[in-house]
This record gives structure tokens, sequence and C-alpha cells, in this order.
């Protein structure tokens, strides 16, 4: 976690130090984005009854403009799942580690009309994409004992944003929303299945064009 508030804190510093010495309009070029959440989700496995946690993460995107309202962005992200359950009749606590790769497709509507569209400030945003992840790690964690399982399948899903951007110059922007996901499939391996069945929660954007 520490990791991904020192991204944000680059990126912010960047695109405000970007603010003040670009002159000239980016709406065109490629947007750089790094995009924290954090929530709650389900995460359903064989054998077990559905298990709720939370998830922390982060994905860092590149996207390219489609027209004047839309665009398609992709990259890698990261995020962890965090649930207690029991295992052999004692609590445990259960950490899985997901390598994360979206397809995310979004638009950009204004709220407020203005003459000069460029200097439209506020816009609402929707996105609907299509995801893999891989489990790269499961760790359980008892008062006896610790165990981890490595590389345990991948999956696809769905995702879904809503939330509100702010333009604070040509090279910066942030935003803010709530994002929904959902496992198509479970991931397999040595007779184990699970899949994370919903997963709700905020999602904190920083946008960067230069």
């Amino acid at each position: 976690m520490k990791k991904q508030v020192l991204a944000i804190l680059f990126m912010a510093i960047s695109g405000i130090a970007m603010a003040q010495t670009a002159p000239e309009k980016k709406n065109n070029n490629p947007e750089f984005t790094v995009n924290g959440k954090l929530g709650f989700a389900r995460l359903k496995s064989t054998g077990n009854a559905p298990l709720n946690g939370n998830i922390n993460g982060s994905d860092v995107m590149v996207a390219f403009k489609l027209g004047q309202k839309w665009d398609v962005s992709t990259g890698l992200g990261y995020f962890e799942f965090n649930g207690n359950t029991t295992a052999a009749g004692n609590n445990a606590s259960l950490k899985n580690s997901y390598l994360h790769i979206p397809l995310q497709f979004s638009g950009d509507f204004n709220l407020f009309k203005n003459e000069k569209p460029e200097n439209d400030k506020l816009f609402f945003t929707i996105g609907l994409g299509l995801y893999a992840n891989t489990l790269l790690k499961q760790e359980l964690e008892t008062a006896l004992d610790r165990s981890s399982t490595k590389n345990m399948g991948w999956n696809f899903g769905l995702s879904s944003q809503i939330g509100l951007k702010f333009i604070l110059s040509d090279a910066f922007n942030i935003g803010i929303g709530l994002e929904s996901q959902s496992d198509f499939n479970k991931m397999k391996k040595d007779g184990a299945e699970q899949k994370i069945e919903q997963f709700n929660g905020m999602y904190f954007k920083l946008g960067l064009k230069f």
C-alpha cells in the first residue's frame, strides 16, 4: 500500500509541475493514469462458504482517444484480497495477491455546458471493460502455522465505473467514483477452484498527459 501511495504522490507532483509549464492543449495525446481502488468483495472457493473481505490495489494505464468523448485504455495492475476464515478448526487470515490486466472503454460527459468546450473542467464519467486476473500467491496464516501457494490460475471478468473527472490543466486531471468488478469464471489448480463473485468500492484516479 505504501508503494501505491508513493506512486500517486509522484504522479500528483509531476502533474502539478507539468501544469505550470504546459501552455498548449494536449487533448489528442495519450493519457497515463494511476488508479487506486479500495472496497469490499466476496470470494467463492471450492468446498467453502463465500468469504467476505476487502480489496485494495492500483492500476497503471495508458488511454487513447477514440473521439471527442470516448477513449480506450489498458495497462497492468496489482491488488490484494484480505479476509478472515477458518482452517482445521482454527481462526485464520487469508491473503490473495493478484496481477490484473484491464481493457476499458470510458466516456466523459460535461456537466455544465460552456460556450467554449475546451474550457470545461468538470465531467461525468462512465466506464465498462474486461479484465484478466491471475492469482500470483495465496497465503493462509493461523496462530500455529503459515502456508502459501503460488500461481493458482487465470480467469476473466467484467468491470464498470461511474464517477467525476476534474480537469486541473491541459496536462493534469483527477477523478473519483465507484467501481464494480465480477469474475466470469473460476481459477482452477489441482482441483481447487475460486473466483471473486463481486467487488464494490471506490476508485481514485490521477491522469497525466505529456
